[in-house]
């Protein structure tokens, strides 16, 4: 048996819930947060057209503001995928929603599994979100529908045959990646709702995933994609959120005249966060220029005299992590953010970042939004969830 079909195995058996559900019940409140906040989809009755439609639509609008979840380790946003998979399958048949649990904790764990399967090579020429996102949707579909070993390995290898997302689709920073997502959450729910034939030879044959797809492989270890997905807390790009809370500690204890502020960020990254598309979101400068007006990275302020101060270098630090140097007229000082935040989501002031994230996305619903998202988490009857999701149908119409 290949490294690619025993991961496969692994990833359709059944998996271990943890005792402590709290991780995803901030992941959830996160996407739920999201749908609220979303800028609503011209669509042509998408939200209307049955589980799938309502998936594709849910992850649209859960992303299309970029505020979703990221897993750090491969770049990736599983959230808006797994969870608009699952709650489509809620809707249609209330039995299934005692499988949703183990559904969410199954997709994250195929997203974050296959997307590392794939490898580096993978992502430097696809949109891993969409091809890993797949099959993470594909995975959270077969345990909803309660499908044995076998039909969810046939449903896995479905969406790996068919995945793709070009990875143009996030460097231009002007919303496709949003659609992406969308057609990950389709092609999962399909694989799984079809018996359809796959292909046996899925892997290491002329054609190939490994060939076409510009896979790695390698051993087939299964990872907890919930211990891995994050939360994006600030109101910039997920690049941006090192550079932008470094910033607002240096603002907050530096005295004396502001001379320049030099922002190091990964080499690769870089380019695409210097402004020449996607606004002042995408744009570094703008964001730590705001970060030091405020000096408080859960409110940002434009500042446009600052920005002109800001000088961006590209350096050897890990994606997602920024190192600040500023120069007043009192001296130098400096700040390194090496871990994203959102990432330490058991630690209080990573909540209270969390919270005030949902405060603003949200506005008066957001105590209820977190209620419903503690509620469905631990199993207790939850009509204001589904009437939630009742009225995001009715106002896509």
């Amino acid at each position: 048996m290949s490294a690619g079909d025993d991961l496969l195995v692994k990833l359709s058996q059944s998996v271990a819930i943890p005792d402590n559900l709290d991780r995803l019940e901030l992941l959830l409140n996160d996407y739920l947060a999201s749908l609220i906040d979303g800028t609503k989809v011209k669509q042509r009755a998408l939200a209307q057209d049955g589980s799938i439609g309502f998936g594709a639509y849910l992850s649209m609008l859960a992303s299309s503001n970029d505020r979703d979840d990221v897993d750090w380790s491969l770049g990736a946003h599983f959230g808006a995928i797994v969870w608009s998979t699952i709650f489509p399958l809620c809707m249609k048949d209330p039995s299934l929603r005692t499988n949703a649990i183990q559904a969410a904790y199954s997709g994250y764990q195929a997203g974050n599994s296959i997307g590392n399967f794939l490898g580096v090579s993978h992502r430097m020429k696809w949109h891993v979100t969409s091809t890993a996102g797949a099959v993470a949707s594909a995975s959270a579909a077969s345990v909803m529908l309660g499908l044995n070993e076998s039909q969810h390995q046939n449903s896995l290898r479905l969406a790996i045959t068919n995945m793709a997302g070009s990875s143009k689709a996030p460097r231009e920073r002007e919303g496709a990646a949003s659609f992406n997502r969308a057609a990950a959450t389709t092609l999962g729910l399909v694989s799984a709702m079809s018996d359809a034939r796959s292909i046996d030879e899925l892997w290491e044959e002329s054609r190939g995933v490994l060939e076409l797809y510009s896979a790695t492989g390698g051993d087939a270890i299964v990872s907890d994609g919930v211990a891995t997905a994050s939360i994006r807390p600030f109101a910039t790009n997920g690049f941006s959120q090192s550079a932008v809370l470094a910033t607002s500690r240096l603002s907050a204890r530096s005295q004396g005249e502001l001379k320049s502020i030099e922002v190091h960020i990964a080499q690769g990254i870089a380019p695409i966060l210097d402004g020449s598309r996607g606004g002042s979101w995408w744009t570094i400068k703008s964001c730590v220029a705001s970060a030091w007006a405020s000096k408080d990275p859960t409110h940002l302020l434009p500042a446009s005299e600052i920005e002109k101060l800001v000088s961006v270098i590209p350096s050897d630090v890990p994606i997602g992590a920024a190192k600040i140097v500023v120069h007043t007229s009192s001296g130098s000082d400096s700040e390194e953010q090496l871990k994203p935040p959102g990432v330490a989501l058991e630690l209080p002031q990573e909540q209270a970042w969390a919270h005030s994230k949902w405060n603003s996305m949200a506005g008066p619903r957001a105590e209820e939004i977190s209620q419903l998202a503690k509620d469905f988490v631990q199993g207790r009857p939850n009509e204001k969830l589904w009437k939630l999701f009742e009225e995001i149908a009715k106002s896509a119409q």
